[in-house]
């Protein structure tokens, strides 16, 4: 396995000391004095983002209003959520409380982002991935508010193959908001350094971009079976088996739609977040090994959240998606390419959806 030059980021001494972990034993030393808030004050005592002082920081004002409208927010979703209101009061309320809690979640990724890059030797000198994972998770659910009655309006009923696509259409212009404001903007990461196809405004030779697809596409076939075994072990065992990530296609449109969303649409979002971004950050702050099983832990996760079941088909679905979030880590890291990743995922998710499409046409 590669290093992160094989991403295009530089080899820089030492974990990030903003991550938590300890420093290099060749890292720079840092200065005995330096005044609170510069970049050069050593990082030790520097005030961390979980550390709620003004005192010091860069970008007081935002990390204050990361805070207070996190709090707030997150209070108004637990309020609502445990009185399950079905009126239209209670839905304006769940919509404030995920405004708020994505308000805060962005202004806290933000500040911590002006922190790191003030101190100045961190490899990597960005928001948390724990933090943007957070703020679009939130941002999704106020999206989703806002587009539950256009879809009710449009005839759309719930649990569709539209409304799965729709959905995920929502989930990816997140995605690419919080990563290309917060982290693209704020000079954290360039998309090329997250593995994306790009060099001085350029695309790269087609060449090479047909070569990464194909090697990750055949990667899929080996992950996929080994998949299919660890989950046949794991339902035989506890007995449950975890519902589908898409739902149940009725019709041959309905197969379609649900192609559209499991190879095209859910793998340019998720690549974008988990291994350009998340991976990248990690990798860059950790080193390889940590870097890729971070973001395939947080990756495997993030695909439980929303399923529903036992705490049984929860395990099943968590512990099934990490070989095929490794390998696209892994092949990532390699070839420092998102295509390659983006063509194991997109084909891992086509055989299982070419077969049942397949089996509604016969």
């Amino acid at each position: 396995m590669t290093g992160p030059g094989d991403l295009g980021l530089p080899e820089l001494p030492g974990p990030d000391p903003a991550a938590g972990d300890p420093p290099a034993a060749d890292a720079p030393p840092a200065p005995a004095v330096a005044p609170p808030g510069s970049a050069g004050e050593p990082a030790s005592t520097r005030p961390g983002v979980r550390t709620f002082s003004l005192d010091g920081r860069q970008a007081a004002g935002l990390y204050l209003v990361g805070w207070l409208a996190s709090l707030l927010g997150a209070a108004t979703m637990f309020v609502v959520l445990l009185a399950q209101p079905t009126d239209l009061a209670g839905a304006i309320l769940l919509g404030v409380g995920t405004l708020l809690l994505t308000v805060g979640l962005a202004a806290g990724a933000g500040s911590q982002a002006i922190e790191r890059q003030a101190a100045g030797r961190l490899r990597y000198r960005g928001p948390s991935p724990f933090i943007l994972f957070g703020a679009n998770v939130a941002m999704t659910l106020f999206l989703d508010l806002l587009a539950i009655p256009v879809l009710q309006a449009a005839g759309v009923r719930s649990g569709t193959a539209v409304e799965a696509l729709v959905g995920l259409l929502i989930l990816n212009a997140s995605a690419i908001l919080l990563v290309a404001t917060l982290v693209v903007g704020s000079g954290s990461l360039s998309w090329r350094e997250m593995g994306w196809p790009v060099r001085t405004a350029r695309i790269l030779p087609l060449a090479g971009l047909v070569r990464d697809l194909l090697e990750g596409m055949v990667l899929a076939v080996p992950v996929l079976f080994l998949t299919v075994g660890l989950g046949a072990v794991l339902i035989r065992i506890l007995g449950s088996a975890p519902p589908g990530p898409l739902p149940e296609a009725l019709s041959p449109g309905d197969a379609v739609l649900n192609l559209v969303s499991g190879v095209l649409i859910a793998p340019f979002g998720e690549e974008l977040f988990y291994r350009g971004f998340a991976t990248t950050a990690w990798v860059r702050g950790m080193g390889p090994r940590a870097g890729i099983l971070r973001g395939a832990l947080l990756f495997a996760a993030a695909h439980v959240l929303t399923l529903s079941g036992t705490p049984s088909t929860a395990l099943i679905a968590f512990v099934t998606r990490l070989p095929v979030a490794l390998a696209l880590g892994w092949i990532f890291v390699r070839r420092g390419s998102i295509v390659s990743s983006f063509g194991l995922h997109a084909m891992f998710n086509a055989i299982p959806l070419v077969i049942v499409g397949l089996s509604i046409q016969g």
